[in-house]
């Protein structure tokens, strides 16, 4: 077997069968080394799939609303400018305009998964004597639930919506005192008024949205809400959850719509898994450079 090794290779087997105490150190130094590195990689990377899967499963990865409403001077003649001084209008419920068309532009992009339209706007939720200020999002429930995967938060129920159904958050379900298949009264802000019936609660693991949002069947909030046959939003996923805002930044470059990817939204979140992931580097190479000089120090010696 010796005449198949080169010199070096032979050099260092009789070296470190030699100093069997000194290969000691240097194998464990190695392996404590390596498997800290390992460690600190698979913890890293199941925290951060953990993190955008919970973020990333109960919300779009792009949004598209209508542009802010902007307000100008008024001009009588050229030169002589009305109410110089513009103050920013108060921004309405509005419908998307042509959304049907952008919905087909978005569908047929090769980076969009889903793209489905809903509504959102304010209502008043009325059990008996008590009342509570929601959130109503109209939805198309197949297609929304590959987006948001409101099934897997349900608590109570089913996650089906028919015309005069409702699905509601836990904590609003107990300010309520209300369970499945009771009754609640929900009144838009511009005068619909529907009865609907709780078909299913869920729990999304934050007491804020438990406590606001609630899911109906798109025709339905378009009554609530006085906006019948429009909608407000179109909610997309991507194929590359990362390009979210360079997609959003191209969507809004070419169409008029204002478009919002999860990263913006969720700045702090991404601000702080950068942070854990530069810190996780620098602890690995500080390892790495530690195994490296031990080893060096060890050989020299």
């Amino acid at each position: 077997m010796r005449r198949w090794l080169t010199f070096g290779w032979i050099a260092a087997l009789r070296f470190l069968g030699e100093g069997r105490m000194q290969t000691g150190f240097i194998l464990v130094g190695i392996a404590i080394g390596v498997g800290v590195i390992v460690f600190m990689s698979a913890m890293l990377t199941s925290v951060q799939t953990n993190f955008t899967n919970r973020v990333l499963s109960s919300q779009p990865h792009i949004q598209l609303q209508p542009p802010d409403e902007i307000a100008r001077p008024l001009r009588q003649r050229d030169g002589v400018v009305e109410a110089p001084i513009v103050q920013r209008p108060t921004q309405r419920v509005l419908a998307l305009d042509q959304w049907q068309t952008i919905r087909a532009r978005m569908q047929a992009r090769p980076d969009v998964v889903v793209a489905t339209p809903s509504i959102s706007g304010s209502a008043l939720a009325v059990r008996g004597d008590v009342s509570r200020s929601v959130g109503i999002v109209g939805i198309e429930a197949d297609d929304y639930f590959r987006i948001v995967r409101l099934p897997d938060y349900i608590v109570a129920g089913e996650p089906r919506l028919e015309a005069d159904d409702i699905l509601v958050g836990l904590d609003l379900a107990n300010d309520l005192g209300v369970t499945v298949g009771d009754k609640v009264n929900v009144a838009g802000g511009k005068g619909g008024n529907r009865v609907l019936t709780i078909r299913g609660i869920f729990d999304l693991g934050n007491r804020g949205v438990n406590e606001r949002n609630t899911y109906v069947q798109l025709r339905t909030a378009q009554s609530l809400l006085n906006l019948i046959g429009g909608v407000t939003d179109i909610d997309m996923t991507v194929t590359d959850v990362y390009s979210a805002e360079s997609i959003a930044q191209d969507i809004s470059a070419t169409l008029p719509v204002k478009a919002e990817s999860w990263i913006v939204t969720n700045a702090q979140f991404f601000t702080a898994l950068w942070a854990q992931t530069l810190s996780s580097l620098l602890i690995r190479s500080f390892v790495g450079l530690s195994v490296a000089f031990g080893i060096a120090a060890v050989l020299v010696v």
